[in-house]
């Protein structure tokens, strides 16, 4: 009786302490789970090492020391590159220092290792692909951890239970590459053409290199309220719809973009679009190099029609307040390109009344075009937005965007 009189005349202090209690706890029990999941995961590992008897191999790994919050190298080597020891695998770090260092260390190198493991986010994954689809030689093959920006979700402020579920989802995107489970997967080829105007002869500028990317391109209205809500860390999870609201009284510079668009129609593959390879000799010719050595084109793997409206090229204009152009898979087992355009949104109310679709990104396209290639030529302002290539930024300027098809191995 006099413990629940004490409770009852203290029951603020009672509060709290079961408070700090109950989250002691809950992490007590986060830590040795955690533990356990490890123990279980690198005994696993090791008998598979031993009974397959695998030769080590050579892993470098490219790390963004800046992701997730700056703990992105705590958490592999904590969790990681124990895993990849045990293995068997020689490992060696590099880490990034500035925007491109992935991308020309990559590119420059002379003997590429075995496997390339990229712990960053998307902006390295885009540098890395980038590097190595560059090179004038042969390329090897990837494996991707998920270290990048974390997507918030709901109003959490007690996420207990979520750093196992994350250690989980990091050493599961590394069993691929431990169990030598791969695919061939596609990527996007951005050119920055020569020409300022729509023009059919266009081709990409020899002076500058294509960028390459996995995840797609983003240019508008979206992206700038992507590109502001940083500024308002302060507010939490509400920081997007922040930037939205405030973006929507800040004048109607840059709502609508002008944009000329020059596309062809998916394709899943034929003499027009790839050439055959065989008997040409791949000299300076970065893709002929992919097709013969990773011998998964259907270039080389078969003997191909002409589709003749491959080369159709079909052309239009429209404004827009946002373009997204994402990989896709058809119906008909090939990837194509789909871009969508939004010219939905207009200045005050009605952006705000759409805060809760933009920042999930559910807002309807105006105009949705599936391509295999499509050119972008774009009326820039004097403050102009810039494009967003796997979430990094570039001068918007006219670019062909294209498919490679089974550029790189990936094990996933």
């Amino acid at each position: 009786m006099n413990t629940l009189k004490l409770i009852r005349n203290n029951w603020k202090k009672s509060l709290f302490l079961s408070c700090v209690v109950g989250y002691g706890v809950s992490t007590i029990k986060t830590k040795l789970d955690i533990k356990l999941y490890m123990n279980k995961l690198s005994n696993e590992v090791l008998h598979s090492n031993q009974t397959t008897n695998v030769l080590p191999k050579n892993v470098l790994v490219i790390m963004n020391p800046i992701a997730k919050k700056k703990k992105a190298e705590n958490l592999f080597k904590k969790y990681c590159e124990p895993l990849l020891h045990l293995a068997g695998f020689s490992v060696e770090i590099l880490r990034t220092n500035h925007i491109g260092h992935a991308k020309t260390y990559v590119e420059e190198m002379s003997a590429l290792p075995d496997v390339i493991v990229v712990a960053g986010g998307d902006g390295t994954k885009s540098e890395v692909v980038t590097g190595l689809l560059r090179r004038q030689g042969e390329i090897c093959p990837i494996s991707l951890l998920p270290l990048g920006r974390e997507k918030a979700s709901g109003f959490k402020i007690f996420n207990f239970g979520s750093e196992l579920e994350f250690v989980k989802t990091l050493c599961q995107a590394l069993l691929p590459l431990l169990n030598n489970q791969y695919k061939y997967v596609d990527v996007i080829q951005y050119d920055v053409l020569d020409e300022e105007n729509n023009n059919e002869n266009d081709s990409p500028s020899n002076n500058l290199k294509p960028i390459f990317g996995i995840n797609g391109f983003s240019w508008g209205l979206f992206e700038d309220i992507d590109t502001l809500k940083d500024k308002y860390w302060y507010v939490g999870p509400l920081r997007h719809h922040l930037a939205a609201f405030f973006r929507s009284f800040s004048g109607t510079a840059n709502w609508d973009s002008k944009t000329d668009y020059v596309y062809t129609p998916p394709c899943p593959g034929c003499s027009n679009c790839c050439p055959e390879v065989e008997d040409k000799p791949t000299k300076g010719f970065f893709l002929s190099k992919l097709v013969k050595t990773q011998n998964v084109s259907r270039a080389a793997t078969q003997k191909l029609i002409k589709n003749d409206s491959c080369a159709t090229k079909l052309s239009g204009c429209i404004n827009s307040n946002q373009i997204n152009i994402n990989l896709s898979h058809n119906e008909e087992n090939f990837s194509e390109l789909e871009s969508k355009f939004i010219d939905s949104l207009q200045p005050g109310w009605d952006l705000i009344k759409n805060i809760p679709k933009i920042t999930n990104k559910t807002v309807e396209p105006n105009l949705v075009l599936k391509s295999r290639t499509i050119k972008l030529y774009p009326s820039v302002s004097d403050e102009p937005i810039f494009y967003s290539i796997d979430g990094e930024e570039y001068e918007p300027r006219p670019i062909q965007v294209s498919i490679v098809p089974n550029a790189i191995k990936v094990f996933c």
